[in-house]
């Protein structure tokens, strides 16, 4: 990645400007230092516009003229010359800065999802980042040198590009948790609304009965849609002192609603401390670690996948949705959740995923579903 900061030579003063000191020093006119040196006055007014560079033979004159070194004529206007190839034109430099921020920032797809307003000039763009990240320079440095490299040790499956763009997610959901008021967080409300999780899957209005008890148990819970590039499934992390889940609806099923609200409560519960502040999961991501299989098991127990695979082993070769049905019944999880678990584990076609599954956002209040217009405009730092 490039640089967030870079240190510029002060501005250098070519030969021109010098020669120029030197005729004002002896009162002379232009013409009469162009008759000395046996130039002409418009070759002259070349060099002293820096429009020409010197040759040999003209610093050796001026060294002669000036009762100095051709070699120090010479040094100052190689000097100038390189000086002016660093020095970047308006567009070179408009380019370098867009190129630090599209690095860490998909803005396209923020301008997309109204997080960034569009913009006219790079100055907007610029106000519009550095009030994103709570910034008062446009200077990366923390997001490079210590959540970058937190984020990449955890996970293999994240580049530089794609971790950027992770935490550019990360910073907006810590924004609108930031703008979330809710109860005083209760560990053992959480712990049985957990426990009786399963039971949700097939009440009537089972989701929305859910996060309302969630709520009440303290735990802030959005549907924030992920970035591009990113392929989040969902999140976990505190905002003060009030747990965080975040449900990207990547995949608008209602299987993979109930599993990635199951693993990140297993998240909150078992693993957020200061050691791993918050957890951006990519459930496609072949990666493991313990956490990850910790959280994976602990849902699973609450979906009920040991005994649905257990009830269903001897008919996987014969499978109809009356047997679905049946095992929905007799553990009470919803019949999605039996297909979504089958075709992770191979035993049924994916193609599956389609039965007894519908846009689950339709079964999520809309006050829970982020959108633009909703987003506190307090930016929080992460």
């Amino acid at each position: 990645m490039a640089e967030t900061t870079q240190i510029r030579a002060a501005k250098k003063f070519g030969p021109g400007y010098f020669i120029q000191e030197q005729i004002e020093l002896r009162d002379w006119t232009q013409e009469d230092l162009a008759e000395v040196m046996g130039i002409t006055p418009k070759h002259l007014n070349m060099i002293l516009r820096e429009k020409q560079p010197l040759t040999l033979d003209i610093a050796r004159l001026l060294g002669e003229v000036f009762n100095n070194s051709a070699q120090y004529w010479i040094n100052l206007d190689a000097g100038y010359r390189l000086w002016k190839e660093q020095e970047k034109s308006e567009k070179e430099q408009i380019a370098d800065i867009k190129s630090i921020i599209f690095e860490r920032m998909p803005v396209n797809d923020m301008i997309r999802k109204g997080w960034f307003q569009d913009y006219n000039n790079i100055d907007e763009l610029s106000d519009q980042v550095m009030s994103f990240w709570g910034m008062k320079s446009l200077d990366f440095s923390r997001l490079d040198n210590h959540l970058l490299p937190c984020l990449t040790r955890k996970s293999e499956a994240y580049n530089q590009f794609n971790a950027s763009y992770a935490l550019t997610w990360y910073q907006m959901a810590c924004t609108v948790a930031s703008s979330k008021r809710t109860k005083a967080y209760d560990q053992v409300k959480l712990i049985q609304l957990y426990n009786d999780l399963h039971s949700y899957t097939v009440t009537d209005a089972g989701i929305e009965k859910f996060l309302r008890e969630l709520k009440n148990a303290g735990v802030i819970f959005f549907v924030l849609p992920h970035l591009n590039k990113t392929y989040l499934d969902g999140a976990a992390f505190f905002s003060d002192e009030n747990p965080v889940i975040v449900y990207t609806a990547r995949y608008k099923r209602i299987d993979n609603f109930w599993f990635t609200v199951a693993h990140e409560i297993a998240h909150i519960l078992k693993h957020i401390d200061d050691k791993t502040p918050f957890i951006l999961d990519n459930f496609s991501s072949a990666e493991r670690n313990k956490m990850e299989n910790e959280a994976n098991a602990m849902a699973g127990e609450r979906l009920r996948h040991k005994e649905i695979y257990e009830y269903l082993e001897p008919y996987l070769d014969y499978l109809t949705t009356a047997r679905i049905e049946e095992c929905s019944k007799k553990y009470g999880v919803h019949p999605a959740i039996i297909i979504g678990k089958l075709a992770h584990d191979g035993k049924i076609s994916y193609k599956n995923q389609r039965l007894y599954n519908e846009n689950v956002l339709k079964l999520i209040n809309n006050e829970f579903v982020i959108a633009s217009d909703n987003v506190s405009q307090t930016k929080t730092k992460i």
